[in-house]
């Protein structure tokens, strides 16, 4: 029977002579040939001068090739390379392939899905990050190399962030990043929802960190909900920023509330009474503890039962803290109102949730003053009283207090900015003050005036126009900054580098001034994207350089943006990052 040269060229018996003559006659026969197991390796080697992908594709995947020749195809070819049936002996012949093969051929072959575990762990062994880093990554990593990269590499943030963001990363994996000697890594743990309670404890107590980090890391440790309460009743007695952290955690249990009711830092600060999460039934067991502190936290806290604040008003020690409540009725308010003791008065004063007609019943005292202008259910009526009592106040923080809030009669302004320069700063601020006066302002040339003025939405344009051309950068960024600053100046002020920041930032920016800062080698990028002003072409433009950005975050950024044009998602989808790849893939697929 006389068989085909398809036939011939494909057969394993077919003598390796007539192999030759075969691969020569035509490419579709060769790539037959490069197929063939029977092939001869110096065949194999000759076939790949060829340059037909097909037949290089096939020559990998060939058993018989020579190791020289797969090596140097394998970062074309790097699936075919680790699934020919040679590749596990040619491992086994010599641990160290994966250290002596080029750096971007290794590389390539990491990023394969299926890759032996004894490879990814002799390639563990590399010096170089970036391998590293794949091999972190890589879902197929065993425990115990990545366990090695973590205590070999204490000080790369990056390779420990890999590992501890893995989804199987494993307990005893994260004890080992705990003691990690960056920042990063340790604050990454003390924030992730999922960290282990253990791993939450020995951050906890890491003595090495510098303090300032110690005191992140801890506050983090914290807010966690998988931190036991034996860690937070250690952190109770820490910082006070880290009691703070543990004083507003949800559902505290009843022993670290009084634990830190009875803590002077927290209980001063009430820090306890805005952690809304503290039930009322929880307060009620608290009423009768025979620590004052305690019951005057209770007095103090929203979800105290009504009940328990209208037994407390009559109670002497108790009624400041009822005074204070602002789920206090306000029938009970109105009664504290009245009282004799001008501390309970205060306290009325500054309740959030005492009524206007209260509020003017406090006013007869001067006392209050300050406190009513305060609130914001003071009556106007009432507080043109109170300002003009306040303005009289010889007191100069008083006096700064009332030059710049809103309601302070022009009169006032007009008079202070003429006889009190002292003040010029906040009257410069102040929306009420009279355009004529804050001319006059300008050419006493204080920076800090200038700098009021340009900020004042009351400032005419003719002046903003003025100020935009000042020598000091923070008055010009002032002006980039006031949101009643027409157009055409902050368009002016594109060719300040002091301003351009803020001007992409700025939503009355135009879209012509927003398409020069474009036109700024990226800098603004990450701003403008996220303008609304900013035209189509242009947001185009900006997120093309965006897309070749070194930072593979600002790509997924990128790539997860709702106005990335098809050909960006492309681009990015054949990205060497395969976080990269995946954003932009799902993306395409929609």
């Amino acid at each position: 029977m006389q068989f085909s040269s398809e036939q011939q060229a494909s057969d394993e018996n077919t003598p390796s002579v007539s192999l030759w003559v075969l691969a020569k006659q035509s490419i579709e026969l060769g790539r037959l040939v490069a197929k063939n197991p029977s092939a001869d390796p110096e065949l194999l080697r000759e076939l790949v001068s060829s340059n037909d992908k097909t037949i290089c594709e096939e020559v990998v995947s060939n058993p018989n090739t020579p190791t020289d020749v797969l090596l140097s195809l394998a970062e074309l070819f790097p699936q075919q390379f680790l699934l020919n049936p040679v590749f596990p002996l040619l491992l086994l012949e010599n641990p160290n392939l994966p250290i002596e093969i080029s750096y971007w051929t290794l590389l390539k072959l990491l990023e394969q899905d299926e890759v032996p575990e004894l490879f990814l762990a002799n390639a563990a062994t590399h010096r170089n990050t970036e391998i590293l880093y794949a091999i972190a990554r890589h879902r197929k990593t065993p425990e115990t190399v990545l366990e090695q990269i973590a205590i070999r590499n204490k000080y790369d943030v990056r390779l420990g962030l890999c590992i501890a963001k893995r989804r199987d990363v494993t307990e005893r994996i994260l004890l080992k990043l705990a003691e990690h000697k960056s920042a990063r890594l340790p604050l990454y743990l003390a924030k992730h929802p999922k960290t282990p309670s253990s791993v939450l404890e020995k951050l906890a107590d890491n003595k090495d960190l510098d303090w300032h980090v110690r005191i992140k890391i801890q506050k983090a440790i914290a807010r966690n909900s998988q931190t036991s309460l034996s860690v937070l009743e250690k952190l109770a007695g820490e910082h006070i920023k880290v009691k703070q952290a543990v004083a507003r955690r949800r559902h505290l249990p009843i022993s670290l509330i009084v634990q830190l009711a009875m803590d002077y830092q927290i209980h001063s600060m009430r820090v306890l009474c805005e952690n809304l999460s503290i039930p009322g039934s929880l307060l009620l067991q608290l009423t009768d503890h025979p620590e004052f502190r305690v019951r005057q936290m209770v007095a103090w806290h929203p979800n105290t039962p009504v009940e328990v604040l209208e037994k407390w008003a009559n109670e002497s020690e108790l009624r400041k803290g009822v005074a204070y409540n602002s789920s206090t009725p306000a029938e009970i308010l109105a009664q504290l109102a009245a009282d004799d003791d001008d501390q309970i008065q205060a306290s009325v004063a500054q309740n959030p949730s005492t009524p206007a007609i209260v509020l003017e019943q406090l006013a007869n005292n001067p006392i209050h003053d300050l406190l009513l202008a305060k609130h914001p259910n003071t009556p106007l009526a009432v507080l043109e009283i109170v300002i003009e009592r306040l303005a009289m106040d010889q007191r100069l923080s008083v006096r700064k207090y009332v030059a710049k809030h809103p309601r302070t009669p022009a009169k006032i302004l007009t008079q202070w900015a003429k006889k009190n320069p002292e003040l010029h700063p906040w009257i410069a601020q102040n929306p009420n003050t009279p355009t004529d006066i804050l001319e006059e302002l300008l050419q006493k040339s204080l920076l800090e005036v200038r700098e009021a003025v340009a900020q004042n939405p009351n400032t005419a344009s003719g002046i903003l126009l003025q100020l935009s051309k000042d020598r000091q950068p923070k008055v010009r960024q002032s002006v980039a900054k006031n949101p009643h600053t027409p157009g055409h100046i902050l368009e002016s002020l594109t060719i300040d580098l002091y301003c351009g920041t803020i001007l992409s930032q700025n939503p009355n920016t135009p879209a012509t001034a927003l398409e020069r800062l474009a036109a700024r080698s990226g800098i603004y990028d990450l701003f403008l994207v996220r303008h609304p002003n900013i035209l189509p072409r242009t947001l185009v433009k900006v997120l093309e350089r965006l897309a070749r950005n070194l930072s593979s975050s600002i790509r997924i950024y990128v790539a997860r943006h709702p106005c990335t044009p098809q050909h960006i998602l492309e681009e990015l989808s054949q990205d060497k990052e395969m976080a990269v790849r995946q954003v932009a893939l799902r993306k395409l697929n929609k």
